[in-house]
Order: C-alpha cells, then sequence, then structure tokens
C-alpha cells in the first residue's frame, strides 16, 4: 500500500473513532438524568432478590419473583461493583444502554451507512430517555437490548462467513438475552430467515448452523439452569416461570388491545413529541424493503422489529416497558427514513433546495426531539443541579389511582424499620412494596418478598401455609400490611392486600395475637411484635 493510501486509511479510522467517541459523549450526557431516579415497585423487587443472593440465598427458593433469573443476578453484579444503592443499577443501565448505542452504529455501518446508523443510534438512546421514566427503565428488557444488538452483528458475520462457530456466538447472545426476558427468544426466527434465503449453499451446512444457533442459545440456559438446580432453586423457578405464570399471563390490563397498543408504541407511547422518530421508522422499513440495492439482508431490521413486536403481542399485557426490545431496530429503521428523505428530496429538488429542505428538516426533528427530552426530563436535570429540593423532587415519583405507589411513604415505613428493629432482623411487608426491605435494609422474613401469590385463586394453598409457618418461625419485629392498592391485573382480584388480609384467617390471626398497631403511614399501617 502506498504512503498516500495508508494515510487515507489512518484518516478514517481517526474519523471513526471520533465519530464513536462524539456519539458516546453525547449518549452520555443525555442519560445522565437517569441517576437521578429511585427505584419503582420492579426494580425494588429486583434489588430485594439482589440481597438474598449476597446473603447467600438464591432467587425462586428463598426470593419469590416471576421474572427471569439474569436480572437479579445483574442487579447483585451492580451492587458488588458499585456499591449497594439505587444508583447502581441505574448506571448500570446507562452503561449497557450506550453499548447498546455503540453495537447498533457498528451494525448500522454494516447494514446501511455510517451516517445511517450514527442517527439511528442517537435516535435510540433518545427515545428510550425521553420516552421512559423511573418505572420503565432498568428494566429486563432494558438489559435484553445489549445481547441482542450483538447477536444480530453476529448474525451478519456468521452467514457472511457461513461459520458454525460464528452462528453458536450468535445463538449464546440470545440465550443471555433469553436469561433476561424469555419473550425475546422470538429474536431465533432471524437466523431461521437467513437460513432459509441462503442462495448457493447446501443443505447439510445450513442445518449444521441452524444446530450451532440452537446449541448456542441453550448453552447459557443450560448453565444457569444447573446453577439452579445444584442449589434446589430450579423446580421453584418452573413452577414459578411455566406453572404459575401460565394462568398470570391470562390476566388482561383494562382497555387495551394490540392495534392500540403499537399505534401508541408508534406515536410516542404516551409522549407525543416523540412521533417523529417512529414516523421515520415506517419510512426506513419502506425504504429498505423497496430497494433492491440496500442488500441482500435489507430484511433484518423490519424483520428484528417485527420479532420484539410478537414478543410484545405474545404477553399481552402491553406494558410499556414490554416494548423496550423494539427500540434497537426502530432507532436504526428510523437513521434509515432519514436517509432515505434526503435521496428522495436529491431527486425531488435543485441540490441547494435539497440542502436547504433537508437542513430544515433537520432543525426542524431536532427542535421536537429536543422539547420531548426536556417535557420529560427537565425536574431530573433540575434536581441533579440542586435547583429542586430533594423533598420536592421526591413527590414526583407518586402513582395514584389503581396500583398507588409512594417513593416517600416507602421510605418512610422504612426509616421507621430501620429505628426499630435490630440490624439483620428480618421484615415482612404484606402488599407489593418489595422496595421497603431493599430501602430499610432488612432481609424478608419469607421468601413471599410480595403478596400476589399468595392471593391469586390458581396459587397453591401450601405457598399460604409456608408463609405462615416462616412468619411464626422467624417472628419479625415489624409487619407492614399496605391497603389501597388495588391491582386486579396482577391478581385478578378487585380488592386491595388490606381486604385480602381479612380474608386470611391464619395470618390475620397471627397478626392480632402476636403484633400491635404503632402507625400508619400513608397507605401502609405498621404492626410491631408485642
Amino acid at each position: 500500500m502506498s504512503a498516500s493510501g495508508e494515510t487515507s486509511g489512518a484518516l478514517r479510522s481517526l474519523t471513526v473513532a471520533a465519530l464513536v467517541l462524539l456519539l458516546l459523549a453525547a449518549g452520555a450526557a443525555l442519560l445522565l438524568p437517569l441517576l437521578t431516579y429511585p427505584f419503582g415497585r420492579d426494580q425494588g423487587a429486583f434489588a430485594s432478590v439482589a440481597d438474598v443472593i449476597a446473603a447467600g440465598g438464591v432467587p425462586y427458593r428463598d426470593a419469590w419473583e416471576m421474572k427471569p433469573p439474569g436480572i437479579f443476578y445483574l442487579f447483585w453484579a451492580s451492587f458488588a461493583v458499585f456499591g449497594r444503592s439505587m444508583l447502581s443499577p441505574r448506571l448500570l443501565d446507562l452503561l449497557c444502554t450506550l453499548a447498546t448505542a455503540a453495537a447498533l452504529w457498528s451494525l448500522g455501518r454494516r447494514l446501511l451507512s455510517n451516517w445511517a446508523g450514527a442517527v439511528g443510534a442517537f435516535l435510540f438512546i433518545i427515545r428510550y430517555v425521553a420516552g421512559h421514566s423511573y418505572w420503565n427503565t432498568t428494566q429486563c428488557e432494558s438489559f435484553a437490548s445489549v445481547p441482542l444488538t450483538l447477536a444480530a452483528i453476529t448474525l451478519i458475520a456468521a452467514e457472511r462467513r457461513r461459520s458454525f462457530w460464528l452462528a453458536v456466538a450468535c445463538g449464546a447472545l440470545v440465550g443471555v438475552a433469553v436469561a433476561l426476558k424469555f419473550t425475546v427468544g422470538m429474536f431465533l426466527l432471524l437466523p431461521c430467515i437467513a437460513l432459509l434465503t441462503s442462495h448457493g449453499e447446501a443443505r447439510g451446512p445450513r442445518a449444521s448452523r441452524a444446530g450451532a444457533y440452537l446449541l448456542g442459545c441453550v448453552l447459557p440456559l443450560a448453565a444457569l439452569a444447573g446453577l439452579l438446580w445444584r442449589t434446589g432453586a430450579l423446580s421453584h423457578m418452573l413452577e414459578i416461570l411455566f406453572v404459575w405464570n401460565a394462568k398470570y399471563a391470562t390476566l388482561k390490563p383494562p382497555m387495551t388491545s394490540f392495534a392500540r397498543e403499537i399505534v401508541h408504541f408508534l406515536v410516542g407511547g404516551g409522549h407525543a413529541m416523540l412521533f417523529p422518530i417512529g414516523l421515520l421508522a415506517l419510512i426506513g422499513a419502506a425504504d429498505l424493503t423497496l430497494r433492491r440495492e440496500a442488500g441482500r439482508v435489507r430484511w433484518l431490521l423490519p424483520a428484528w422489529a417485527l420479532a420484539m413486536v410478537a414478543a410484545a403481542w405474545i404477553q399481552g399485557k402491553y406494558y410499556t416497558y414490554h416494548w423496550l426490545p423494539v427500540l434497537p431496530p426502530l432507532g436504526l429503521l428510523a437513521g434509515q427514513g432519514l436517509r432515505g428523505l434526503w435521496r428522495a428530496l436529491r431527486r425531488a429538488a435543485a441540490p441547494r433546495a435539497a440542502v436547504a429542505s433537508y437542513c430544515v428538516v433537520l432543525l426542524a426533528l431536532s427542535a421536537v426531539l429536543g422539547s420531548a427530552y426536556w417535557d420529560l426530563l427537565k425536574y431530573p436535570v433540575r434536581y441533579a443541579f440542586g435547583r429542586i429540593p430533594p423533598d420536592t423532587f421526591a413527590r414526583g415519583f407518586e402513582r395514584r389511582g389503581l396500583g398507588a405507589f409512594s417513593l416517600r411513604a416507602d421510605r418512610e415505613v422504612a426509616e421507621f424499620i430501620s429505628d426499630h428493629t435490630p440490624a439483620g432482623a428480618p421484615t415482612f411487608v404484606w402488599g407489593f412494596e418489595p422496595l421497603i426491605y431493599f430501602l430499610a435494609d432488612r432481609p424478608p422474613a419469607s421468601r413471599f418478598i410480595y403478596t400476589v401469590p399468595l392471593v391469586t385463586e390458581w396459587s397453591p394453598p401450601e405457598w399460604r401455609e409456608e408463609l405462615v409457618r416462616e412468619l411464626e418461625e422467624k417472628s419479625p419485629p415489624c409487619i407492614v400490611v399496605a391497603s389501597n392498592d388495588f391491582m386486579p391485573w396482577m391478581t385478578g382480584r378487585n380488592d386491595d392486600s388490606s381486604a385480602q388480609l381479612a380474608a386470611y384467617s391464619e395470618l390475620r390471626q397471627l397478626l392480632d395475637s402476636r403484633y400491635r398497631p404503632v402507625r400508619d403511614v400513608g397507605n401502609f399501617r405498621i404492626w410491631q411484635l408485642r
């Protein structure tokens, strides 16, 4: 290679490196408000199970939860690395989101262009941080985006090189994602499409790679199952995730339908100013589908998005965070949509007019998305700069109506427990408020860290007997009873935890005979051991 060629290559490498660093720096700045977010109910449950793991326990056997095991070990790892606080999993989420964005840029370079990849990664970050509050971030689906995006990159390499071992690696990445969220296993449809559309290849090699994708997916899941089996937790996991959850999945939130929810997602998921990203993604999907020069794998991004939409549809509940796995392909499709608009303008107008029109489009897009970002994140940003007092900021983390939640009440209850019980003493919360365990830094007195599995009609009666037996043996110094927490889409019942306790004669008798009410805090009543 000539000296000029080497210099040109070095300049290109430096330019690419500078673009990546710029993307990561801008993304990190946009994601920083995530670090101010406290936990909601789900994150409180994950953190409580992580504490059980840190104390030598294992999920399912020692802490009942309905999510796959990966998320609990991620929370545990974040506490081990960054310290035990609500900041640590949020910081891990920020780093994983940046990693996903970098991987999306790399994927976009291969499938689309440098420009579309960088813009798509940036739009992914905007759609995640500006479209999801504290409740819907740092979820199983958030972390699953990293291995899925890396799996998409590895899938392309495996099919281009027709490599067995790259196919195993791709499957293993999907397996890691499945350990966080079972439904994202729909991603395995993409290798199936790739194998079916592989031209000029005999059936034998294709069948071999099909087995490699499956083998790779099974390996991390088998390792995790082996760990749980060795600790006696595998049977509990199977009972919870595949027997109990099968009935739970039939409960539907009110006033939902798949068609309504997918439109709601595309127009911003409750944040209307984010609608341009969904619109651009539709344009990008059409552009990739119709343009032959997009390459042999032009189907990958639309198929990936559809597979993740199917994963949300399978669950049937359409919670906001169930749509998070759609965001990575959505971002790249939106980047392709901007690229397609530029090509259309170049065909339709003179060069200067096309450039001017495109600049107007970019400025309008920046203004709309910037407004959306500030609308949701102005309070976290102001709080981070000391412009909002902590008590005022905490009032923003409350949910009223069905499934009411109050961070301030959880903190006040946790402070009472910390002040009135010795360190390491167990406590018990009757309600769906596992965050109290984490805030109080007290272990749960039972593996049932919330009441949902104890009040549903399809739960085994042995679980209720197990709870009473554990409480009688451990005699926790404090028991907290929640009220006004109606969650029919979780329990299939239209009464709250207080009413459910009244119908639970064994537990009610234990509470009345051994405990006395000492304090009411919001929707909680604290009982102390006599």
